[in-house]
């Protein structure tokens, strides 16, 4: 596979998407080495925690274009939008990409209410 190739790639990633298989892009050598040479690019910074003054390290690579709805830019670091070129692939830790991904909701408590014996 020419992983240049835009159109491939979405193929390629389209045909797991469809098949349930999405897993096994994750684990290929071009996803393995895109995501090594971002994070090394970052020094394994979290970009998220940088932005708001202090250090942790960045451990996922988070796509900013979705790979479930543009399966073209799977292997990007970037991404042209209305003409401008935009990042695509950000380091991350943990929490921050949970966070991005909306899986760490804040709590919603109960209003306060009045006491009825």
């Amino acid at each position: 596979m020419n992983v240049s190739n835009q159109d491939e790639v979405g193929k390629w990633v389209s045909k797991l998407i469809a098949e349930d298989r999405l897993e096994e892009f994750y684990n290929s050598k071009y996803w393995r080495r895109l995501r090594k040479e971002v994070l090394e690019e970052y020094k394994h910074e979290c970009q998220d925690c940088k932005a708001k003054g202090y250090y942790t390290e960045a451990n996922h690579v988070h796509h900013i274009q979705y790979v479930r709805k543009h399966p073209r830019l799977a292997l990007s670091k970037t991404y042209i939008f209305q003409g401008k070129e935009y990042i695509n692939l950000v380091p991350l830790c943990h929490d921050c990409h949970e966070a991005r991904h909306g899986y760490r909701q804040k709590e919603k408590k109960e209003p306060l209410t009045e006491e009825r014996w």
